[in-house]
């Protein structure tokens, strides 16, 4: 571990520039955990690859900062895996982000396009993220790699999203959290700034220090404000961990990355029934599109015919 001082602040900044990254860290003197992410980057794919409307990328851009967060429940650098699904009756329909503990993210909502609903905090015009989602529930699937995956679902108790994060690991973890999400859309529609932070008591933590952290969390700005202001991931972790001596436990950079492609694509078409293959020849070719990601990959009627040919010997 290192302590968090000018010289590591200079050392992450020329190494990581302006990739997304999170920084995991304890302080020297009591049992905390925070992890901070810097998402802006991932979030504005993710924009672009689904074509949300405003509101859509908050909400998307929110959801797959949350999953990466979840993923500090997981093994650092593995193909383990975490999946957020936000069931609600709200007009965005389904929300999905599905994390891997090596920082890769991807997800999507059900209806992209969306329109934007806002409402007034403070004097100031904010996206109205929870009724764009509505009421219903929160899902964490948590894969491991072996076994079952281990699922929970917990009622939606505000739709913000990091709100439910925080029931969800209270309830289901019995981890009490302090959780955060945030991300600024400009007028153009871009992602302008996103992040996000959880931080959590250890076993063996005073009451001293949870006090202490409550009042840091509570005087901190939203996270999309202070990155947008160029605060980095080891920036606010200072903040949250103002009067501790912050350690710096772990590194993560972060991207946007789906797994899918033409192989998986083929795959699924396999599993058709032998006569629905026949028909998209007869139609000269099928477009499969990734829910993930948005990524087409078209098959055309000679490739139609192959795969029909692989079925059949699968079958026989």
């Amino acid at each position: 571990m290192k302590e968090i001082n000018s010289q590591v602040k200079d050392d992450l900044k020329n190494y990581f520039q302006d990739r997304d990254y999170g920084v995991v860290a304890v302080p020297k003197e009591d049992a905390i955990r925070a992890l901070v992410v810097k998402t802006t980057n991932l979030c504005e794919i993710a924009r672009l690859r689904h074509k949300t409307s405003p509101i859509a990328t908050a909400v998307l851009g929110r959801a797959l900062t949350g999953a990466i967060l979840l993923t500090s429940l997981l093994k650092h650098g593995t193909e383990q895996r975490i999946l957020l699904k936000i069931e609600g009756d709200g007009p965005i329909g389904l929300v999905v982000a599905e994390a891997n503990a090596k920082g890769e993210v991807r997800g999507f909502v059900q209806n992209p396009n969306v329109p934007t609903f806002t409402k007034k905090v403070n004097g100031t015009k904010k996206f109205d993220i929870a009724k764009a989602v509505g009421k219903g529930t929160l899902t964490v699937v948590k894969d491991f790699g072996f076994g079952t995956p281990y699922e929970s679902t917990v009622p939606l108790v505000s739709g913000e999203i990091a709100e439910d994060i925080a029931y969800y690991l209270l309830k289901s973890e019995q981890i009490p959290s302090a959780v955060s999400l945030g991300v600024l859309v400009g007028e153009t529609g871009k992602v302008e700034a996103a992040g996000g932070f959880l931080a959590q008591p250890l076993p063996g933590v005073t009451e001293e220090a949870i006090s202490r952290l409550e009042e840091n969390v509570k005087k901190m700005p939203p996270i999309s404000t202070l990155v947008k202001n160029g605060k980095r991931p080891e920036d606010i972790v200072e903040m949250l961990f103002e009067g501790f001596t912050p350690n710096l436990l772990a590194l993560k950079e972060l991207s946007f990355k789906c797994k899918c492609s033409k192989e998986v694509a083929e795959g699924g078409i396999l599993v058709f029934p032998e006569d629905e293959i026949e028909a998209l020849i007869k139609e000269g070719g099928v477009s499969i599109k990734c829910n993930f990601c948005n990524e087409e990959y078209f098959f055309n009627k000679e490739e139609l015919e192959k795969i029909l040919e692989e079925r059949k010997k699968n079958t026989n």
